[in-house]
């Protein structure tokens, strides 16, 4: 993970339940928010993005969604992740038609204009383990999310 950026365990959260995709990126951009890492604005910049540029990963099994928003809105870098119990509709970044059935999100609030980049490298290899992340769902600890998500998230 670039410098600056926090990842820290108490904004990896496991056995989400939510019925959509808006619920969860209202949850993690508020806990983003709460612990100071984001300005007001954020969670209405997240959810309008998304609108606009959504942000399921199309991936063999377990899929993946990385919402962002503008650098502006950050005050400190920080990662919030969410382990969903069920999976949830977003749109695929590849094709705004078609459905993915998320079961992680990857929120990234970066502080660096060229941040998002080097964080979508690493979790695209992230993708590109389905062990890993099968292992990451099926854990029950957010412990081992965490020893499972820092070789591909930290740097």
């Amino acid at each position: 993970m670039s410098e600056g950026i926090d990842f820290v365990r108490d904004l990896v959260f496991k056995d989400l339940e939510f019925s959509n995709s808006t619920e969860v990126l209202k949850f993690l951009s508020m806990k983003l928010q709460e612990k100071g890492y984001v300005k007001d604005g954020y969670q209405k910049a997240i959810l309008d993005r998304e609108a606009e540029y959504p942000t399921g990963l199309p991936s063999v099994d377990i899929k993946i969604a990385i919402p962002h928003a503008d650098h502006n809105l950050v005050n400190k870098g920080a990662l919030a992740i969410g382990i969903l119990k069920n999976p949830v509709e977003f749109k695929s970044m590849e094709d705004p038609d078609r459905i993915l059935n998320v079961s992680i999100v990857i929120m990234m609030a970066l502080d660096e204009p060229h941040g998002h980049i080097d964080m979508l490298q690493r979790i695209v290899k992230l993708i590109q383990e389905p062990v890993i992340l099968k292992e990451i769902i099926e854990t029950n600890s957010t412990e081992e999310v965490i020893k499972k998500l820092e070789p591909y998230l930290i740097a």
